[in-house]
């Protein structure tokens, strides 16, 4: 019924973990600041559950976690009459299924189904769609770029606006760059099977994830920016982790294994 994995330094091993921490982190923000109502509690049981079956490898677990979350999520807010609740169920449909994916397609699980050029292909689009979604949508790195300024709600819904100086906004920039270029290192590596001077996924990878910290950084110290508790520390490093590692364990894996036949 369930696995124990094996925990080590290993760049498996930390992938695993990451995604891990990822559950964790959105289970402690479910209860962080007090309980409102029961759906805290559940929402609570929900991801820590998640999480724990998906680090134990529990049968189906990856696609129970994927659709149960959102149609659960959809479910309350139709019973609690929130509407806004369908949109987070989409936000967490996007954001769930590749956390929930990716490091078993990176480490070629058997229950998956799937012939290596396949998975390797598929684990490709999703991990540019997200790595994507990442920069735009969740750490606003664009819109610090652009506009130099990211306006985001903190954990009780109360809004704030995090300014940029020149400076700043200037490293912006520049971490837009680096996170861009690392996508299309990856899709023209990984995804497309072009050669690209000395590159590899993992350095599109690297690329990208160093791309997220610098983000990280600026929505942590722009002018305007709330403070950051350890959980919130604990969640970049892990996404971090995600992004750096898949690239990292699947295809140099891969690699490794091919050049040995």
């Amino acid at each position: 019924m369930f696995k124990m994995p094996t925990i080590d330094l290993s760049a498996k091993s930390l992938l695993t973990l990451s995604q891990l921490g990822i559950f964790a982190v959105f289970a402690y923000w479910s209860v962080d600041g007090g309980v409102e109502d029961n759906f805290d509690y559940l929402f609570l049981v929900m991801m820590g559950g998640a999480g724990l079956a998906l680090f134990l490898s529990v049968p189906n677990a990856r696609m129970g976690v994927t659709l149960g979350i959102p149609a659960l999520m959809v479910v309350m807010g139709l019973a609690m009459g929130e509407n806004e609740m369908m949109f987070w169920a989409v936000f967490m449909l996007i954001m769930i299924g590749p956390i929930a994916y990716m490091p078993a397609m990176a480490t070629g699980d058997p229950t998956l189904g799937l012939d290596d050029e396949t998975r390797l292909q598929r684990l490709g689009i999703i991990w540019v769609v997200f790595a994507l979604f990442m920069m735009v949508g969740m750490v606003g790195l664009a819109d610090m770029a652009m506009e130099g300024e990211l306006t985001e709600d903190d954990n009780d819904g109360n809004e704030y606006t995090v300014t940029l100086d020149s400076t700043q906004q200037t490293i912006a920039q520049g971490g837009l760059a680096v996170g861009v270029i690392g996508v299309l290192v990856f899709l023209l590596t990984a995804v497309m099977g072009r050669e690209v001077g000395s590159m590899r996924p993992w350095h599109g990878g690297a690329m990208t994830a160093v791309a997220l910290l610098i983000a990280a950084y600026l929505s942590m110290t722009g002018e305007g920016a709330p403070a950051e508790s350890p959980m919130d520390f604990l969640m970049i490093l892990c996404m971090v982790g995600l992004i750096a590692l898949t690239p990292c364990v699947a295809y140099e894996g891969s690699s490794d294994s091919s050049e040995g036949e």
